[in-house]
């Protein structure tokens, strides 16, 4: 059976992952990143927003190839016919140049990645891989694992609690009717918990919608729904050119220092809980690690984690566990658990 040895074995190379062996590699570390993907980046499973505050913290994460379109604000449409605008300035991606992006950064400062690989278990400082494709198994000593493989986190369930209650969403990209600068958040009787979005790119959009599964209803079906109204209202044309989903995590930040295991990103808990936002937090968070890993001082993660994201992950774990186990009343029940109210951060 191979063998081989890292200082830092980070499981997954999304945006958190590779944030974390970028800043570790820079600083000399060997870096280990192994994902289960052919390519770092593809399939995409979001709805690609980020705002402005990340591209000024993390520049050479953005190119042309990078951003797809900048918008200024997120128009919201509520079922009463209330229209509210905020200020949301920032970028939709090519989410899949982003990720590949960030993951080259880490290659070019030193660190490894071995796709289509999977972590199967470890004890003490030893890890088994396995090869998706050959089922070879791979013995992997680290001195710190880092985890950073997603919602549904193996390393999370290896290591201790992991997040147990998901959203769900389902997602097409289709043409626009009209152009547009803005984010279109749309919240509807039938999207229970959740909300519906048109998110621009350009002549298309990602066109989205976020659930509770707890309902009983199936995404698709909300989907198609929200996707039949958006053309009857003259948002996109009825065309289908790509289709994705996933999980989100709803439950807030878990415990993210866990002896010589960290979790960063999705993995967690970092996803916002009601707004689904996580491609910001996952980066942050993972430069977050790095540091304390270069710091040697692991708590400091922790602290870290709960200083900038404990509070906010937690009024909107809190709020959707009290608001959103029934989806009536709307206007009530949104105005109290949806960031662009003055009800949402009074209660």
């Amino acid at each position: 059976m191979k063998r081989i040895k890292c200082e830092v074995l980070i499981v997954g190379g999304g945006p958190a992952g590779s944030t974390t062996a970028y800043r570790l590699a820079r600083s000399g570390a060997k870096v280990l990143v192994v994902d289960f993907k052919r390519v770092i980046g593809s399939p995409v499973q979001c709805a690609e927003f980020v705002p402005i505050q990340l591209y000024h913290r993390f520049g050479e994460f953005f190119d042309e190839m990078v951003i797809a379109q900048k918008v200024n604000k997120m128009i919201h449409f509520t079922p009463w016919g209330e229209v509210i605008s905020m200020d949301s300035p920032g970028f939709v991606l090519n989410r899949e140049n982003f990720d590949y992006k960030i993951h080259l950064l880490a290659l070019e400062s030193g660190a490894n990645y071995m796709l289509r690989t999977k972590l199967v278990d470890f004890e003490g400082r030893v890890a088994v891989l396995e090869n998706i494709d050959s089922r070879e198994k791979i013995l992997v000593e680290f001195d710190l694992l880092v985890g950073a493989d997603g919602p549904r986190s193996k390393t999370a369930k290896l290591s201790g609690n992991h997040t147990k209650h998901f959203l769900t969403t389902a997602q097409i990209t289709a043409p626009l009717k009209h152009p547009t600068e803005d984010l279109l958040i749309f919240f509807r009787d039938y999207i229970p918990a959740g909300y519906g979005w048109i998110f621009p790119k350009g002549a298309l959009a990602n066109v989205g919608v976020g659930i509770d599964p707890s309902f009983g209803v199936n995404v698709m079906e909300v989907l198609k729904v929200f996707v039949d109204e958006l053309v009857q209202s003259g948002f996109i044309e009825n065309r289908v050119l790509r289709r994705t989903g996933g999980w989100i995590p709803a439950e807030g930040l878990l415990d993210v220092v866990r002896g010589r295991v960290m979790l960063v990103g999705d993995a967690g808990g970092f996803c916002h809980p009601i707004t689904g936002g996580g491609i910001a937090n996952a980066v942050l968070s993972g430069n977050m690690c790095a540091e304390a890993i270069l710091g040697n001082r692991l708590e400091d993660f922790a602290e870290y984690a709960e200083d900038i994201f404990g509070e906010t992950l937690r009024r909107a774990s809190l709020k959707r566990k009290k608001y959103m186990k029934e989806w009536n009343n709307l206007e009530e029940r949104i105005r109290k658990t949806w960031i662009a109210f003055k009800e949402y951060w009074e209660d």
